[in-house]
């Protein structure tokens, strides 16, 4: 990697047609610059009203996408710092896939001013090129560059469209780079499109995020919930099992019969026999959300499945959390999104619970 581009090469603006911002829920412009967003931005409001806006302008998830014949690539940016938080601090990185296979990551500079890196070591043929954005800073792609002369087109698709919607776990926290959080992993092994609505302190059963996965068009759909409910107390034992019910019966209205796992979070050491706010301890809450799914079951949704999140990651993996023994584990290191990946594949496939192609993947 080197921290500029070539004299000699083509710009490509930031709003360029042959660039795809896939996984972006919304694109919000700018003078000389895009930054995708993963809620609505005009309405992001109503889904985070105790405010966090700025979770949904972190693109976890997110790829900026192209084909291109160059044997290198320039891409100019803006990166914020990231928000202060709760042990190790998150650095900005972004991947560069190749192809499928990850060519470089590159440490971003995040004073929010104009910076540029240039990677190289491409094939020199034509290859689908991403770039993974990072998942925990706010970033504005001003554009990029190949070499003089290099073919661009558009990356093609369709692939099978994966919407996931969770917490900080889910948007990345601990992970090595943006390619390596947990749902990246599981989405490039499974030649997946992934939409992921995780935000921290978030994923809380909002009934505005439930709209948003109704309306979004998915060949899959999973929800990894509980360990923000314990943790704010946002739902005591009756109204998790409720608000459950209604957040899944709202995503139905415009996923009927697509494939729906909700898994109960992962193990929090700290918190499996601790009661939260609402008086519920983790072991209750995913109890609590067992049963919503078996209610739902029952009642005729024969394509929803329940996953049990320690059976994902579980109590013989807290040696490979983020957090330091002794404090509140609740995130996977980068070892253990591999994990998490590698198992939560397994349980989806064990639980029928995959993707089927569909006309709505069409572009």
């Amino acid at each position: 990697m080197q921290t500029r581009p070539a004299s000699a090469s083509l710009d490509i603006p930031h709003d360029d047609p042959r660039l795809r911002y896939r996984g972006a829920v919304s694109l919000r412009r700018g003078p000389g610059w895009t930054a995708p967003w993963r809620l609505p931005r005009e309405e992001a409001a109503l889904y985070l009203p105790e405010g966090g806006l700025g979770r949904a302008g972190m693109p976890s998830g997110v790829r900026v996408t192209l084909r291109t014949d160059s044997p290198s690539l320039g891409c100019r940016y803006q990166a914020d710092p990231a928000p202060t938080l709760n042990g190790p601090e998150e650095r900005a990185r972004l991947d560069v896939v190749c192809d499928g296979r990850r060519a470089g990551t590159v440490e971003l500079e995040t004073h929010g001013g104009d910076a540029e890196f240039r990677c190289d070591g491409l094939p020199g043929r034509m290859a689908a090129v991403e770039l993974w954005l990072p998942f925990y800073h706010q970033f504005r792609l001003r554009g990029l560059s190949v070499a003089a002369g290099a073919a661009v087109a558009t990356s093609p698709g369709p692939r099978p469209r994966w919407v996931h919607c969770g917490s900080s776990i889910s948007q990345g926290r601990g992970a090595a780079s943006p390619s390596r959080t947990w749902t990246a992993l599981v989405a490039r092994r499974n030649g997946w499109d992934l939409t992921s609505l995780a935000l921290g302190r978030s994923s809380c059963l909002e009934p505005m995020t439930a709209r948003l996965m109704r309306d979004l068009p998915a060949d899959l759909l999973t929800l990894c919930v509980g360990v923000n409910v314990q943790a704010l107390g946002s739902h005591n034992r009756d109204a998790l099992v409720s608000a459950l019910i209604g957040f899944v019966r709202t995503v139905r209205e415009g996923h009927p019969t697509t494939p729906f796992a909700v898994m109960s979070t992962i193990t929090a050491p700290e918190r499996e026999e601790v009661p939260g706010p609402s008086g519920m301890t983790m072991r209750e809450c995913r109890a609590h959300i067992r049963r919503a799914v078996t209610l739902l079951r029952d009642h005729g949704d024969t394509r929803l499945r329940y996953l049990h999140g320690p059976d994902a990651f579980g109590p013989v993996h807290t040696r490979l959390m983020l957090e330091a023994e002794g404090s509140d584990r609740l995130h996977p290191a980068a070892d253990g999104h591999r994990v998490l990946a590698s198992r939560f594949s397994t349980l989806l496939r064990r639980a029928g619970c995959m993707p089927i192609l569909t006309t709505a993947t069409a572009e």
